[in-house]
C-alpha cells in the first residue's frame, strides 16, 4: 500500500507561525517606517510653507530663513535644485524631495527639498521654498551609520529572531509530552495495560491517554474472553469426541463378527469423529500463547502429504474425484505438529468440496500448492456470497496458523475451484 504525503504537526504549526509572524513583523516595520517619514515631511512641508508665507521676496531676490532659501521666482533657487526638479511638475503645497545615499540602509549623503507655495486668493505670485543638505559628519562618527529605514529593518529582523526562538521553545514543551504519549502508546501490551497511565503535563493529552488505555483494556478483555471460550470449548468437546471414537471402534468390532445394516452409519460417525478430532486440536493450538516454543526438526513435506492424502481418502467415498500428488525429497527445519494442521486443512478442505473433479497437490522446496478443480461447475462455491460453511473455516484455520509462524501464505478463487499455496520460510 502506498502512504500518501504526510507532514508532521510540529514543522506544520512551527512554519504556519514563523510565516504569519514574518509577514506580521514586516508589515508592522514597514508601516512604522513609512508613518515616520510621513510625519517628517508633513512637519517639514509645514515649516517651509511657514517660512515662506512670512518672508517678503522679489524677483532676483531669494531669501534665506533658518536655512530655508525662499524666492520668488524659480530661477533664482541653486543650480542644485533647478537640476534634480521640474518647475511644471510641481504641485502647490507639495512637498518634493531628492535624497542621495549609498546603500539604502545607510544614512543619506545628501538631501534636496522643495515646495512651491501658492497664494490661494491670487494677491501674491508663487513662491518656492527650498532646503538643501550636505553631508554632516563628526569626527567622532563612523563612515556608515544606519539609516531609519535599517533600524527598522534590523529591529523588525530581532523581534523576527525572539519571536522563533519563543516559538520553539512553546514547541518543545508541547511535543515533548506529545511524543512521550506516542511512544507509550506505541510500548502498550498485555503487561504494560496493567500499569497505571503515566502523566502527560497537559490536561488533553491525559484524557487522550485514558482513552486509549481504556479502548485497549475493552480489545484485551474480548480476546481473552475469545481465546479462554475457545480453550474451554475444545477442552470440553475432547470428552464427546473420545466417547464417539471408541464407540464407532467397539461397532466396528461388532461389525467383524457379522454383517450391520447401520455400516454406512458407522462410517459417516467415524469420518465426523476424524474431523471434529483435527478441528478440536487446531482451535487449541491457536488458542494457545507458547506457538513460538514448538519443537522444530528435520522433515520431509512430501511424505507428510502423502501420509495425509492416505488417512483423508475417505472423504472422497462416493466422489468421482481424481488426486494428483506431486512431491519430492525436500527436507525443511519446521515444526512438524504446525505442518500438519495446515495441510491436513487445506486437503481436507479440497476433499470436502470437490464432488466431481480433479484435486491437484503439488510439493517443490519449501513450496506447497494444493488446487481443486470441480468439473461440474454449478458444485462450486461461489466466493462472492461469503459461503462460510463453504471454503471459509478451512482456509481462516490456514491463514491464522501461517499468520503465527510467518510462514507466506496465498489463495485464489477460480471459475472450476480454488487454488492454495504456500511457502514454508
Amino acid at each position: 500500500m502506498v502512504r500518501g504525503f504526510s507532514l508532521s504537526l510540529r514543522r506544520y504549526i512551527l512554519i504556519a507561525l514563523l510565516v504569519m509572524g514574518t509577514v506580521v513583523i514586516s508589515g508592522f516595520s514597514v508601516l512604522a517606517m513609512m508613518n515616520f517619514f510621513a510625519g517628517m515631511d508633513g512637519v517639514m512641508r509645514g515649516t517651509m510653507v511657514d517660512a515662506a508665507r512670512q518672508t517678503r521676496v522679489e524677483p532676483g531676490k531669494p531669501q534665506e530663513v533658518l536655512s530655508y532659501i525662499i524666492a520668488a521666482d524659480w530661477n533664482d533657487l541653486p543650480e542644485s535644485v533647478k537640476s534634480k526638479f521640474n518647475p511644471d511638475t510641481l504641485r502647490p503645497f507639495h512637498l518634493y524631495k531628492e535624497v542621495e545615499r549609498s546603500f539604502i540602509f545607510f544614512r543619506p549623503t545628501s538631501a534636496m527639498f522643495v515646495v512651491k507655495v501658492a497664494d490661494r486668493r491670487g494677491i501674491h505670485p508663487d513662491r518656492y521654498v527650498a532646503q538643501v543638505f550636505g553631508s554632516l559628519q563628526l569626527e567622532d562618527e563612523p563612515r556608515y551609520i544606519l539609516s531609519h529605514e535599517g533600524w527598522s529593518m534590523l529591529l523588525g529582523l530581532v523581534v523576527l529572531v525572539v519571536f522563533a526562538g519563543v516559538l520553539m521553545i512553546l514547541l518543545r514543551s508541547v511535543s515533548k509530552p506529545v511524543e512521550r504519549l506516542r511512544l507509550w502508546a506505541q510500548g502498550l501490551n498485555e503487561h504494560t495495560l496493567e500499569q497505571p497511565v503515566p502523566e502527560f503535563k497537559y490536561q488533553e493529552l491525559n484524557e487522550l491517554a485514558g482513552i486509549v488505555h481504556s479502548s485497549l483494556q475493552h480489545v484485551r478483555e474480548g480476546l481473552v474472553r475469545e481465546r479462554e471460550f475457545v480453550s474451554h470449548a475444545s477442552h470440553e468437546l475432547r470428552t464427546p469426541i473420545a466417547v464417539i471414537r471408541s464407540s464407532v471402534e467397539l461397532l466396528h468390532k461388532l461389525e467383524e463378527k457379522g454383517p450391520s445394516k447401520g455400516a454406512n452409519a458407522i462410517r459417516r460417525i467415524d469420518h465426523a469423529s476424524h474431523t471434529m478430532t483435527d478441528l478440536t486440536e487446531t482451535l487449541l493450538w491457536l488458542s494457545r500463547q507458547d506457538h513460538d516454543d514448538l519443537v522444530i526438526s528435520e522433515i520431509q513435506p512430501g511424505k507428510m502429504l502423502s501420509t495425509l492424502v492416505q488417512d483423508l481418502q475417505y472423504l472422497l467415498t462416493g466422489k468421482q474425484v481424481e488426486v494428483e500428488l506431486s512431491t519430492d525429497d525436500e527436507v525443511c527445519s519446521i515444526p512438524p505438529t504446525a505442518l500438519r494442521i495446515v495441510c491436513g486443512n487445506l486437503i481436507r478442505n479440497a476433499f470436502q468440496h470437490t464432488q466431481s473433479g480433479t484435486v491437484s497437490i503439488r510439493q517443490s522446496g519449501q513450496t506447497l500448492t494444493i488446487n481443486n478443480r470441480e468439473d461440474n461447475t454449478d458444485q462450486c462455491d461461489d466466493p462472492t456470497t461469503g459461503n462460510e460453511l463453504g471454503y471459509g473455516l478451512g482456509l481462516d484455520l490456514v491463514r491464522r496458523v501461517t499468520a503465527k509462524l510467518g510462514w507466506t501464505y496465498q489463495h485464489r478463487f477460480t471459475a472450476d475451484g480454488c487454488e492454495v499455496s504456500i511457502v514454508l520460510s
